[in-house]
């Protein structure tokens, strides 16, 4: 029996034989030109109406080639398209902003509370993972701190605030690449895919585009900030998106910033927002006798991991459901 998979509105489903597949069709449940269906034997997801026999009727008088027919996608990105076992690894193209199974950016703006009592689930629902993740790079933070400004220190390089080269330089490199292994768990939590502690460290070979797209953020926001602080809160908005980016699509530095550029479109008011609330939140959490921050930082952790899928492939981010194909998130 063959198997079939198709997909609507970005879900992939299946697998199913051919029967049933006809059989949705038949309910009107497939739509011929705009969904998906998919068999081993194919090389592309293919519209419904291109498939012989699927519709009683028999496909839409027009040419085949009138149909869209999905290229195999890279599985590097997150796409509900990616065919089953695909091996295809050539990077899909950027085309304004969009992706396969990406809604039209901006069409669907943030809804900041929705956002927000996402973030509060998914802390709840994974609190004891998060913990240990977050224990462990503060850990690790804090030890390179440590030994860091000891080498200052014996070096003769430590300022009367206690800072030093050794210690200020290390410690930022430590922070950007544990970051991006932060921001993978992030994506794994929101995605509802598996997440393991090694996480942390397994996003290295995105490190120097990491670096590089840091320390361009970085001056833009601080070049922003001198001009009259709105350019640099507008250009922190705008671009903040770069490191999901580069974790979840593995772009390269400029075409991260073209993307977070793109999907933000519409989303900079409800951006600011979120941002303000979030701080709310932590104030919060420091005055609930700071015992809150360790739940209030989570939080507003994982809004924002929400706020950037929900930029991506809109509001059905904040339902529980897998809507990302495990494969492609690693």
């Amino acid at each position: 029996m063959t198997e079939w998979y198709y997909a609507r509105a970005g879900q992939q489903s299946g697998p199913v034989d051919f029967d049933q597949l006809k059989n949705l069709a038949g309910q009107g449940q497939l739509d011929p030109v705009n969904d998906l269906v998919w068999n081993a034997s194919m090389a592309n997801w293919q519209a419904p109406g291109t498939v012989a026999g699927l519709f009683n009727q028999g496909p839409p008088a027009m040419d085949e080639g009138a149909f869209p027919v999905a290229p195999v996608p890279s599985q590097t990105g997150s796409n509900p398209y990616a065919t089953p076992d695909s091996t295809w690894t050539q990077p899909y193209p950027l085309d304004a902003g969009q992706g396969p199974g990406e809604i039209v950016p901006g069409s669907d703006p943030l809804d900041v509370m929705a956002v927000i009592r996402r973030g509060f689930e998914l802390t709840k629902r994974h609190f004891g993972t998060i913990f240990l993740v977050g224990f462990i790079y503060i850990v690790i933070s804090f030890g390179v701190g440590f030994l860091t400004g000891f080498l200052d220190s014996m070096l003769g390089l430590q300022t009367n605030d206690g800072s030093g080269p050794i210690n200020g330089v290390v410690s930022q490199l430590v922070s950007i690449f544990l970051g991006l292994g932060l921001t993978r768990v992030g994506l794994n939590l929101v995605s509802g895919q598996p997440v393991e502690v090694a996480q942390l460290f397994g996003e290295g070979s995105k490190f120097l585009r990491a670096l590089g797209g840091s320390i361009l953020f970085g001056l833009a926001i601080v070049l922003g900030l001198i001009l009259l602080i709105v350019p640099g809160i507008y250009l922190a908005l705008r671009y903040g998106q770069f490191l999901n980016a580069i974790v979840d699509k593995d772009m390269g530095v400029m075409e991260s910033f073209q993307y977070s550029a793109s999907i933000t479109t519409n989303n900079l008011g409800n951006l600011f927002g979120l941002a303000v609330l979030g701080i709310l939140i932590v104030i919060a959490g420091i005055l609930a006798l700071l015992v809150g921050v360790v739940f209030a930082y989570p939080v507003v952790w994982l809004s924002g991991v929400v706020a950037y899928r929900w930029m991506r492939f809109g509001r059905a981010v904040v339902q529980d459901q897998t809507w990302a194909p495990s494969h492609q998130l690693t």
